[in-house]
């Protein structure tokens, strides 16, 4: 009877010691999890605050950010910037890139005569898989040329976490149906797919690809289809938008920017 109760009391003593060992451990666990959750937070918050100060800074010879396209990202409509506040970093960060890019490069140097490649001369650029990755602006060219890459990564990272709150633009409604169809339907009897199929339900983005088309100007939209047709923006990956615009008239790009121009959107909707 004593040897029982000894080895009881031993396993009792044995099950509080595993069970301090196991809280001892959680909380160490749960101590290096919030520990390494806070470092990352303020090290989120320092890269928004760089990209903040890039964004109101000017350079020499260089407006700031928010000169065009508003101190939110909201746009402007008379100088014709798009909304960037709340587009994906991803994508804006690409943009950036592509407008810093120089277009005569293609991603490839090779000597006259082909003799070392290993001695070969090559540049590093990141290709999509039909084009170098170009876009022709002049302000925008020499603005994002200024930048390093964490600069870009701060700015682009900034804008994508501002608010913004866009009221719809009317129209008249047979403009509207027109540009519905093109937008939900495309024209599938020349193989152009619905807007919405790439940029998502109501064409409110979809990932770092295809950014959204709610709540920008509808001349910006018309602009950019303009400069997929002409090759003043050559960027797309698969050449995807290159070959859409191409089989859009004048009047497809009219309606289907009134048509997205016509829808409110905001924020909020989107963290819904």
């Amino acid at each position: 009877m004593w040897l029982r109760n000894r080895v009881g009391t031993l396993r009792s003593w044995m099950a509080i010691g595993l069970s301090l060992m196991l809280l001892g451990t959680a909380a160490l666990v749960a101590y290096i999890y919030l520990g390494n959750a806070l470092h990352g937070y303020a090290a989120e918050s320092a890269i928004l605050n760089d990209g903040a100060r890039i964004a109101q800074s000017e350079r020499t010879g260089i407006q700031a950010c928010i000169a065009c396209h508003g101190a939110r990202g909201e746009g402007n409509r008379a100088l014709g910037a798009p909304r960037i506040a709340g587009l994906a970093a991803g994508y804006i960060e690409k943009q950036l890139r592509d407008f810093a890019r120089d277009p005569i490069k293609t991603g490839v140097t090779l000597d006259p005569i082909a003799r070392d490649y290993s001695k070969t001369p090559r540049v590093q650029v990141d290709l999509t898989v039909y084009t170098p990755g170009v876009r022709r602006n002049a302000a925008m060219n020499a603005a994002a040329a200024a930048l390093d890459n964490p600069e870009i990564h701060a700015v682009a990272l900034y804008f994508s976490a501002l608010p913004y709150q866009v009221e719809a633009l009317p129209s008249d409604p047979e403009t509207l149906e027109r540009g519905e169809d093109l937008a939900l339907r495309g024209k599938p009897e020349y193989g152009v797919p619905a807007c919405t199929s790439c940029h998502g339900p109501n064409g409110r983005g979809f990932g770092d690809q295809f950014p959204p088309l709610v709540g920008q100007a509808p001349e910006y939209i018309i602009r950019q289809l303009n400069h997929w047709q002409t090759g003043a923006r050559d960027n797309d990956t698969m050449a995807l938008m290159r070959n859409v615009s191409d089989q859009l008239t004048d009047g497809d790009k009219i309606n289907v920017a009134a048509y997205f121009a016509n829808v409110a959107v905001s924020s909020q909707d989107a963290e819904k």
